[in-house]
C-alpha cells in the first residue's frame, strides 16, 4: 500500500526562486489611473506537467481593506498548464472603482501548483507499504497599484541602541503616515562630548503604508564612547533603469527629518521583554 503525503511549500518572491516553476516579473507595478494589460509569464523547467492555479489574497500586513486592490485585478487565465520544459503568458488588468482617492494599494498573487493525477497500470502488491512525498510549491507574488499623488511622510520615534554580547543595535518605531511605502535610509553620525566621531549609512527596510514596524539594525561603526548619535531618516526611490548611468546610484534620496538622541543602552532580554508587552497592549 502506497501512502501519498503532500507538503505545501509558501515561497515569498525574491530576485531569486526555488521551485518547480518560475514566474516573472515578481513584482508588478499598475498606474491605476490609466488601467491597461500586464503579462507575466511562466516557466517549467522541469520533465513534468505542472498545473497551476492563480488567485488573488490580500496581505497579512495590510491594516485595512480600502487598501486592498485584489477584488479589482482581473487575470486570465486563471488556470494554467504548463508542459514539461514550457512557457506560457498570464495577462492582468486592474478594474478599480471609480473616484479612488490617491495612492498605493496593494495585493498578493499567489500561483498555486495543483496536484496532476498519475495514471500507473501496473500491478500493485498491497502487502507493501511505502510513502510517496511529493511537494508542492506555492509562489506569492506582489501587486501595487498607484492612483494620483503620492505623499511620502512618516513618524520616527521609539529609538534604543540595544547590546548583546560584543554586537550593538539600533531599535526604531517607523509609523507611515503617507499614501505609500516608505523604503528607509538612516545615515547616523556617532559622537563623544559633542566630538564627531564616525558616519554610517543603514538600511532599515519598507513600512508599509497605513502601518508601523518596529526594526532593528545592526550598528558596525558605533565604539563604546559614543554617548549621542544623530539620525537622519531618508526614504529612496529606484531610478528608471533607463535613467542609471555606470558609476551612479540607482536610487534617489529624500530627508523626512533627523533626531539627536543621548545613548543608553540597553539589553536585549530587557528590549525584548519591553516590546512583548506593546505587542500584547496592541493587540
Amino acid at each position: 500500500m502506497l501512502k501519498k503525503v503532500i507538503i505545501f511549500m509558501y515561497l515569498f518572491m525574491t530576485s531569486v526562486l526555488f521551485a518547480n516553476f518560475q514566474v516573472a516579473p515578481q513584482i508588478q507595478k499598475m498606474d491605476l489611473k490609466r488601467p491597461g494589460t500586464h503579462k507575466i509569464f511562466l516557466k517549467n523547467d522541469t520533465n513534468k506537467l505542472k498545473k497551476i492555479k492563480i488567485y488573488s489574497e490580500r496581505p497579512r500586513d495590510q491594516k485595512t481593506k480600502d487598501l486592498y486592490m485584489g477584488d479589482w485585478i482581473i487575470v486570465y487565465p486563471k488556470l494554467v498548464y504548463l508542459k514539461p520544459n514550457s512557457k506560457k503568458v498570464v495577462r492582468i488588468a486592474s478594474r478599480p472603482p471609480k473616484d479612488l482617492p490617491d495612492g498605493e494599494y496593494r495585493s498578493n498573487l499567489v500561483f498555486e501548483e495543483i496536484p496532476t493525477k498519475k495514471y500507473d497500470n501496473s500491478e500493485k502488491d498491497e502487502t507493501k507499504v511505502g510513502v510517496n512525498i511529493e511537494i508542492i510549491h506555492i509562489l506569492v507574488s506582489t501587486v501595487y497599484g498607484y492612483s494620483g499623488k503620492l505623499e511620502y511622510s512618516g513618524i520616527f520615534d521609539d529609538f534604543q541602541v540595544i547590546t548583546d554580547n560584543e554586537q550593538t543595535y539600533l531599535a526604531s518605531k517607523i509609523t507611515n503616515t503617507g499614501t505609500t511605502a516608505l523604503d528607509i535610509v538612516y545615515k547616523t553620525t556617532y559622537y563623544e562630548n559633542m566630538k564627531e566621531l564616525k558616519t554610517e549609512n543603514l538600511l532599515i527596510g519598507k513600512a508599509m503604508r497605513e502601518n508601523y514596524k518596529d526594526f532593528v539594525v545592526e550598528l558596525n561603526e558605533i565604539s563604546k564612547d559614543t554617548d549621542r548619535m544623530k539620525i537622519e531618516y531618508y526614504y529612496r526611490i529606484k531610478k528608471d533603469e533607463n535613467r542609471v548611468k555606470e558609476g551612479e546610484e540607482e536610487y534617489d534620496e529624500f530627508k523626512l527629518g533627523e533626531k539627536i538622541i543621548s545613548i543608553e543602552r540597553v539589553s536585549k532580554e530587557k528590549y525584548l521583554k519591553e516590546l512583548e508587552k506593546k505587542i500584547e497592549k496592541n493587540s
